[in-house]
């Protein structure tokens, strides 16, 4: 009879575990490689975070690249953004943008109207990418961007990210973000190659 109870109260501490979501790294390969890359990048750009913001470390990349999945957005130029902006410091704040600008994207007031207010929980990697996937989805959709794409800008979708509402295009900006987005790109072949990641940017 005791022997019967211990595996009943066995059974019900184990349930929360077996029934917790598993992460999808963990069962889809596509998604194990893309966040293992992610992770070594951010490690060699912000060793810090690692020990500073672990939390961080862990969820940002697999956001960005369930949810960029999910919307049809290239994962690498989210995580480049992410790069761009704050070096990956999900608590990152700049005070000196008109407004503010918050979290690992630095998301900026002035899109309130298509996410809310960027400063409730702006530390969250999860509402982080969720909100800068709907402003992306907002600038590729619009005028702007099919008209970078047809001067032959090489990522309209980061240049118009840095511009908001501003019809100038920072050329300044486009450079930086683009050699980050090369250096992602060629990242990610020598990571799927099982070459050495060597980021720089």
């Amino acid at each position: 009879m005791r022997q019967h109870i211990t595996k009943i109260v066995l059974g019900l501490l184990l349930l929360p575990a077996l029934s917790a979501p598993v992460p999808a790294e963990e069962v889809d390969p596509a998604a194990r490689d893309a966040v293992g890359f992610m992770r070594s990048v951010m490690d060699q750009v912000n060793p810090a975070l690692a020990i500073e913001d672990s939390h961080c470390v862990k969820t940002l990349p697999r956001a960005i690249y369930k949810h960029s999945e999910a919307m049809g957005v290239d994962w690498r130029e989210v995580f480049t953004l992410a790069w761009q902006e704050s070096a990956f410091d999900c608590h990152a704040k700049n005070r000196r943008d008109r407004g503010g600008a918050y979290g690992p994207f630095q998301i900026r007031r002035l899109w309130e109207a298509q996410i809310g207010d960027p400063r409730i929980r702006y530390y969250d990697p999860e509402l982080a990418v969720k909100r800068v996937l709907r402003v992306l989805r907002y600038y590729r959709e619009s005028d702007r961007y099919k008209e970078l794409k047809r001067q032959g800008f090489r990522f309209p979708l980061l240049c118009l990210y840095n511009a908001g509402e501003s019809q100038q295009v920072g050329r300044g900006y486009c450079l930086k973000v683009g050699r980050k987005m090369d250096a992602v790109r060629k990242g990610w072949k020598d990571y799927q190659a099982g070459r050495l990641v060597a980021i720089s940017g």
